[in-house]
């Protein structure tokens, strides 16, 4: 929560620096996520499936802030679906049919805060950083699928309550909403308002209340466009 409002307050010094900075810039960006939710064998619910990466995706802005020859200050605000798909398929060889969660989608408000060093190259530039972010997730769904003998039954889309603990059907978990982390970012600024680049989140924050651990992660490509860079 204290990090949350810390990165608030930064981006609400770098909107006020867009009135008195012309050079500040606005850049628009969206893209593929590949997240996972990376859960430690000690976690609640004993013993876990497997976990997959989800495939899913982000949209938001940013500013692009000179703060000295070649660097800037890149705060933004994002909605990005996180989570993971669990390898459930109940039980081989057992005549019982097994309910278990499956995939988990987590919708974030993401507040980054990136500190990039722009580094010139023939087709632009290439912007090299990374920061902190924190975010809120706004809702939260997961698939419950029942399976027998390893053969799908019946699947259906559940809500997560965050008011209640467990929250996941099946799991033991006990999510929470606010996660924070670290981000490592690289873009290509080309010479025209395309953007290209990847950024990889590191989160920090448990979001497993229970006696489980708990932590997003995930991998991104994004393209944008980035209007009136501070080098043109």
């Amino acid at each position: 929560m204290k990090c949350f409002k810390f990165l608030c307050v930064l981006a609400t010094l770098a909107a006020t620096t867009t009135i008195v900075n012309a050079q500040v810039s606005l850049g628009l960006q969206g893209g593929y996520v590949n997240a996972e939710m990376n859960v430690s064998s000690g976690s609640s619910g004993g013993t876990q499936p497997g976990s997959k990466p989800l495939h899913s995706w982000q949209a938001g802005f940013y500013l692009n802030i000179p703060l000295f020859p070649n660097g800037a200050l890149q705060p933004g605000l994002s909605y990005i679906v996180k989570g993971a798909n669990r390898s459930f398929n109940g039980q081989q060889d057992v005549n019982v049919a097994l309910p278990g969660a499956t995939k988990i989608r987590l919708q974030y408000l993401e507040l980054p805060v990136n500190l990039v060093y722009k580094i010139p190259i023939g087709i632009g530039k290439l912007a090299i950083g990374g920061g902190g972010y924190a975010a809120y997730c706004t809702r939260g769904d997961y698939d419950l699928a029942i399976y027998k003998e390893g053969k799908l039954l019946q699947s259906s889309s559940q809500r997560v309550d965050f008011g209640k603990s467990p929250n996941v059907f099946t799991t033991g978990y006990d999510l929470q909403r606010w996660d924070a982390g670290l981000n490592a970012v690289a873009t290509i600024e080309f010479n025209c308002y395309v953007t290209l680049g990847v950024n990889y989140s590191y989160g920090l924050i448990d979001m497993d209340r229970s006696a489980g651990n708990i932590k997003n992660r995930y991998f991104g490509v994004h393209v944008g466009i980035l209007f009136n860079r501070e080098d043109w």
